[in-house]
C-alpha cells in the first residue's frame, strides 16, 4: 500500500501507462497538425485517431467525429457551449433554464450572457438533486432557447435522467447542453441514446491529462466561436491544438471504452464499502445525495460529520497521508457554502461539515479501510480539541 492515498480522483486521476506510452512521441517531437510537412501529416492522423476515440466513449460513432471539437478543458467546452450557441441563435430567443446544481462555469457562462441582455431561470431539483422534466418545462418560455443540465453532480454524484430531459426540450424545439465531465469515465454515456444538443468532459477527470477537453456539437448545430484565429476545430475553436494531451485524451478514451463495466462494478463494491465503513468510525456521520445505487454515480461520496469543520478534517487528513476534498475544488477555495447542497434543501452546517471522497479504479479494498481508519481518527481528534 503506497505511503500516501489519494481519495480525491476528481482533481486529477493519474495517468495510465497506456496513456503514457500514447502520449510520448508527441512530448519528444514537436508537431503541428497545421504544417504540410510529414510532421503535420503525423499530427492530424493522430488527431484524427483521438477524435475518433473521442466519439466512440460518448457514442457518437467514428462515423461523426467532426462533431467532437477539442477544447483546453471541460470548462471552456462549457463556455463554448452555452455562450457559443446562445450568441448564434439570439435571433430565435433571449431565455436559458439552469439546473440549480450546476457547477460554476455554466452559471458564470449564463451570468455574462445576462449582461448580453439575455435571461435566465434556475430550475430546481428534488432531494436527490434530480431535475424532473416537468419542471423543466414549467419553467421554459415561448422565448427559451437552451436548458442546460449535468449527466452526473460533480459534488453529489447524483445521476439526472438526461435522455428524458433531452427527449423533452427535442419535442419543445430547445436545444440541451449536457456537462458530462463528472460522468464519462464512470458511467454509460450514449449521445445515440439521448439526444443531447451539446455535451462537455473532461479529459483529467476520467484518465487523461490536464489541458484537454471536448465538446460534442449534434451534427447540424452551428455554434459562435468563443476567440478568433486560425482554422483549427473546422473554425469553432481557433489556436494550435495541444497535440499531446489530446492524444492522451483519445488513449484514456479507449482504456475507459473496453474496461467501463468491470471499473463500474468494482467501483461500486468500493464505494458501499467505503460508506459502511464511515459510518462504523463517524455514527453520526451524513449521507449527501442519493444512496449508493442506480442514482448515484460509483466513485462519488459525500458526507458530512456533524459538528467538523469539513477544510479542517481534510487539512488533518493530508498531514496523516490521505487525500480527500471538502466539497468542490472552487468552492473550497473560496470559503463558500455549497450551492449544491444549499439546493437539495440541506442547512450551510452540511456545508461546513462536508467531506467528498472520489475513487478511482485502481483504488483497493485495502486502501478504502486505511482511509476509514484515518478519517476516524482524524474526527475524534478535532472532536477532542
Amino acid at each position: 500500500m503506497p505511503s500516501y492515498l489519494s481519495l480525491d480522483h476528481q482533481a486529477g486521476s493519474p495517468l495510465s501507462d497506456r496513456v503514457w506510452e500514447a502520449m510520448m512521441p508527441f512530448l519528444v517531437e514537436s508537431a503541428n497538425a497545421a504544417s504540410l510537412h510529414r510532421g503535420g501529416v503525423r499530427a492530424r492522423e493522430a488527431l484524427g485517431k483521438a477524435r475518433e476515440q473521442v466519439a466512440a466513449l460518448i457514442g457518437a460513432g467514428a462515423a461523426s467525429p467532426e462533431e467532437i471539437v477539442f477544447t483546453s478543458s471541460g470548462t471552456e467546452s462549457v463556455n463554448l457551449a452555452i455562450l457559443g450557441y446562445a450568441r448564434a441563435h439570439r435571433h430565435r430567443g433571449n431565455h436559458l433554464l439552469l439546473g440549480a446544481t450546476e457547477r460554476r462555469s455554466v452559471f458564470l457562462a449564463a451570468a455574462a450572457l445576462v449582461r448580453e441582455g439575455f435571461t435566465s431561470t434556475v430550475v430546481p431539483v428534488d432531494g436527490d438533486g434530480r431535475v424532473s422534466p416537468e419542471a423543466l418545462l414549467t419553467a421554459a418560455r415561448p422565448e427559451t432557447l437552451l436548458a442546460a443540465v449535468h449527466w452526473a453532480n460533480h459534488e453529489t454524484g447524483t445521476i439526472e435522467p438526461v435522455a428524458e430531459l433531452a427527449a423533452c426540450c427535442a419535442a419543445r424545439g430547445l436545444a440541451f447542453f449536457c456537462d458530462a465531465s463528472a460522468a464519462v469515465g464512470w458511467m454509460p454515456v450514449d449521445v445515440s441514446q439521448a439526444p443531447v444538443t451539446l455535451l462537455s468532459l473532461s479529459a483529467r477527470r476520467f484518465g487523461g491529462p490536464p489541458g484537454a477537453g471536448a465538446l460534442y456539437v449534434r451534427r447540424g448545430t452551428e455554434i459562435e466561436p468563443l476567440f478568433y484565429g486560425g482554422e483549427q476545430e473546422g473554425g469553432r475553436r481557433a489556436g494550435t491544438e495541444n497535440l499531446p494531451a489530446l492524444v492522451g485524451l483519445g488513449a484514456a478514451a479507449d482504456e475507459v471504452r473496453e474496461t467501463l463495466a468491470e471499473r463500474v462494478e468494482h467501483l461500486a463494491t468500493l464505494q458501499r464499502r467505503l460508506l459502511d465503513g464511515l459510518r462504523a468510525m463517524v455514527p453520526d456521520l451524513l449521507l449527501n445525495g442519493p444512496e449508493p445505487g442506480p442514482l448515484r454515480s460509483v466513485q462519488n461520496l459525500n458526507v458530512s460529520l456533524p459538528g467538523l469543520d469539513g477544510e479542517a478534517l481534510t487539512l488533518l487528513c493530508d498531514m496523516r497521508g490521505l487525500a480527500i476534498a471538502s466539497g468542490a475544488a472552487c468552492v473550497s477555495r473560496d470559503r463558500r457554502t455549497s450551492h449544491v447542497l444549499a439546493a437539495l434543501g440541506l442547512p450551510p452546517e452540511r456545508s461546513r461539515s462536508n467531506a467528498l471522497f472520489t475513487l478511482g479504479p485502481a483504488t483497493t479494498e485495502a486502501e478504502t479501510d486505511a482511509a476509514c481508519n484515518i478519517v476516524g481518527k482524524a474526527a475524534a481528534k478535532l472532536r477532542e480539541e
